[in-house]
């Protein structure tokens, strides 16, 4: 079950969960459980991270979006949502690398899926202060 409470983040979950079917654990199923996997561990980083810093203390975390069965998940936005609902502020997020194109990648032998919009895959230095 997902801890996070965050805005489209369910709904994507359930979306992915619907495709190909068919391969099970290395379909949308699979792919799905490992997202809500991640997306719990993020809430639980934060979660021990805000016990273990000083208030004002700052944290910086590298993440990158990503596409999962064709479907874009914006990674760095929903973990900078789950800090400040674990008591972090986000005072910046800095765009530190870009990647290939998510079409490019997703169309290649790297990743199975059809994306129907053109995605940047990016990854962000997100700043947090504990409050």
């Amino acid at each position: 079950e997902l801890q996070p409470q965050i805005k489209g983040m369910q709904e994507a979950i359930d979306l992915l969960r619907t495709k190909n079917v068919e391969k099970g654990a290395y379909g949308g199923p699979g792919w799905a459980n490992y997202a809500t996997t991640y997306f719990n561990d993020c809430d639980r980083f934060c979660r021990v991270a805000r016990q273990m810093m000083k208030r004002g203390g700052t944290a910086v975390v590298v993440i990158g979006n990503n596409i999962l069965q064709g479907i874009e998940f914006p990674t760095d936005v929903w973990f900078a949502e789950i800090a400040n609902q674990h008591g972090f502020k986000t005072v910046e997020m800095h765009e530190v690398r870009k990647k290939r194109t998510g079409t490019s990648i997703v169309n290649s032998s790297v990743r199975v899926g059809t994306v129907e919009k053109k995605v940047r895959l990016y990854e962000t230095a997100v700043e947090l202060r504990r409050r």
